[in-house]
């Protein structure tokens, strides 16, 4: 087969195989676009059950297009032989990731795991419940672009048609939900648990079950025994976020992934991280760090080596502040500095941040200092960047480009802060098949390390069609422009 052409494609080299067949590289002759070819193994084509089981893979796919789940270009018989023509994805497993021991960094985890969430949500809202999500079946591609693999053991939710028997269980057994176990019928909350053993593997590095025990016991284990939430590697304000999602009761889990999704944003965002080299691993994979003792900085360590690192942590705080304050009283008459030094006061106290930048928004209109073409180049493209990650409902994309305090205001009195903007920001996709925003008049006006941005925005989707006027309010933070404030439909 390989440097054989099969129906346009020109089969490059084996890239994988499993239980039903082999996957291998392949380049469109014509178009010279990569693709990853699926075979069924010819001693399985003549067999019913694993001939609709590939079937069922091709057409879940058919159903479905979001840039979190794999794409599905063509499926085809030749000689016999059925084949998947997929979107090919170069990167390494997450089960490539958890078998290299190695600990994470946790932004790096909320990172892949969110993207997951929107993958399975989007699939969930289409009826696609997976039954199999596990880390062999989420790849990390390009800019740690994450997207779910394998939907062949995929149902509908409102289709008669099943691929299994009542009573008979569909999936990997180590991250089979209970209700998979017992031979219950599984819904989205099913692939809600899988995903959140998925998350504890990812975060402590290893598998969960050790290779050495049967598939009776995992069941065992699965159905009678709750997770180890005690370990070190598993930061304090994740362990809720766990054992909610891998409740024994589906009714107790989270009812759906934007629940889920939420829940992990806000643990990103309240929180610092805090990392040390308490954990190490000898051959960290792509964006692996050699740490892992990554926890919650507001509790306590009560060991005498952790009280040192906290009493450290916190003197150099305050040291830090003061030196801020200081700057602040002797370059006073810097402008650049002066805003710089009220980002560092503000941090103290949420009153003082709000008047540094009621402070700023007000030079912003007295005086638009001489910035440079390019950097107002880059304000607009943030501006852009955010308006065509809503308008392509892509939830990582638009909160990327706000920032942590990010609040939002309307004329008619509706306030949200940066969690209720993301609550919301799903109710909205949720509801809609489809969203178009066009601007004009955008004016762009800049001051030290804040902008201001107005522009008058037509926006129509399936359940709106509006024209108003928008303000945002933009800070500089690490030399990247992010929207701290948003005002729609004020003059």
């Amino acid at each position: 087969m390989i440097n054989g052409i099969i129906s346009n494609y020109k089969i490059l080299k084996q890239i994988g195989s499993g239980g039903m067949g082999m996957v291998y590289l392949a380049q469109h002759t014509t178009l010279e676009r990569y693709a990853a070819v699926k075979v069924l193994n010819p001693e399985y084509s003549g067999n019913q059950f694993f001939k609709e089981r590939f079937l069922n893979e091709a057409t879940t796919l058919a159903k479905l297009n979001h840039p979190n789940i794999v794409s599905l270009y063509d499926f085809i018989e030749y000689e016999g032989r059925l084949l998947i023509i997929m979107e090919y994805v170069e990167g390494n497993t997450l089960d490539d990731f958890i078998k290299q021991n190695a600990y994470h960094d946790e932004k790096f985890v909320i990172s892949v795991v969110s993207q997951i969430l929107d993958g399975l949500s989007y699939a969930h809202r289409q009826n696609v419940v997976h039954r199999d999500i596990k880390p062999s079946n989420i790849i990390i591609g390009e800019n740690d672009v994450s997207k779910i693999l394998d939907f062949g053991i995929a149902k509908l939710t409102q289709s008669n048609a099943k691929l299994t028997k009542t009573g008979t269980r569909m999936g990997s057994v180590s991250y089979m939900s209970p209700e998979q176990i017992l031979g219950k019928e599984a819904d989205s909350r099913s692939d809600i648990y899988s995903l959140g053993i998925t998350l504890y593997e990812f975060l402590i590095g290893n598998n969960l079950y050790n290779d050495s025990l049967s598939e009776y016991e995992i069941q065992s284990k699965i159905i009678n025994e709750q997770l180890d939430l005690s370990r070190r590697e598993i930061p304090e304000r994740l362990k809720q976020i766990i054992n909610k999602a891998t409740a024994k009761d589906p009714e107790e889990r989270y009812s759906c992934c934007e629940e889920f999704k939420v829940d992990l944003k806000l643990a990103e965002s309240l929180y610092p991280l805090r990392t040390d080299n308490s954990f190490k691993s000898s051959e960290p994979v792509r964006k692996t760090r050699l740490i892992s003792d990554i926890q919650n900085v507001g509790s306590i360590d009560h060991r005498q080596k952790g009280s040192s690192q906290y009493l450290l942590m916190l003197f150099l705080i305050i040291a830090f502040i003061v030196f801020g304050i200081t700057i602040f009283y002797f370059k006073s008459d810097n402008e650049s500095a002066n805003l710089e030094t009220e980002k560092i006061v503000s941090k103290t106290n949420p009153d003082t941040k709000i008047q540094n930048e009621k402070k700023a928004e007000d030079k912003i209109k007295d005086k638009n200092s001489s910035i440079s073409d390019a950097e107002k180049e880059i304000i607009g493209k943030t501006v852009n960047n955010l308006l065509n990650s809503w308008q392509n409902m892509n939830v990582n994309g638009f909160f990327n480009n706000l920032t942590d305090d990010y609040h939002y205001e309307s004329a008619e009195g509706v306030k949200r802060n940066y969690s209720e903007r993301l609550n919301k920001a799903y109710e909205i996709f949720a509801n809609n098949r489809f969203i178009n925003i066009s601007t004009t008049n955008m004016n762009i006006e800049v001051n030290g390390s804040y902008a201001e941005v107005r522009y008058r925005q037509k926006y129509s989707s399936t359940t709106v069609n509006e024209s108003t006027t928008k303000k945002l309010f933009l800070r500089k933070e690490n030399n990247q422009w992010k929207v701290y404030k948003e005002l729609s439909g004020f003059n």
